[in-house]
């Protein structure tokens, strides 16, 4: 179990470092393991988008296999407070995207896709 970088405060009137400060990725992420190699920050990335799909902003922790050390995929659980606001795109969410400007190429392609409707959700 990991934590989040990105994960809120959740304090009235604390906000979490990445909140206040623009190059908190530069800071504090992109050079730290896990991320500084491998697929892990790429995989945050991936993670965002997911969440900012979902409404998800509820995102504390996350989960890889141990065994498999920096080549883990993230594991994508407890979406609970997902689905909340169907009316509403929360940007914060995307945070790690937008501070470390770093997205896959394929996730890239595929929202464009999706965006286009040269693609459907299931397919």
């Amino acid at each position: 179990v990991y934590r989040h970088p990105y994960r809120r405060s959740y304090h009235k009137r604390r906000r979490a470092t990445w909140e206040n400060d623009p190059d908190y990725c530069d800071k504090y992420v992109r050079h730290a393991p896990p991320y500084n190699h491998g697929r892990r920050l790429a995989d945050l990335m991936d993670m965002a988008v997911l969440d900012f799909l979902i409404g998800n902003m509820d995102r504390h922790h996350y989960e890889t296999f141990k065994t498999l050390g920096n080549h883990s995929f993230i594991i994508h659980l407890d979406h609970g407070r997902g689905f909340g606001k169907a009316h509403h795109d929360e940007i914060s969410i995307l945070a790690p995207i937008i501070q470390c400007c770093l997205i896959r190429n394929s996730t890239l392609q595929r929202l464009i896709d999706l965006h286009n409707g040269q693609t459907l959700l299931s397919g």
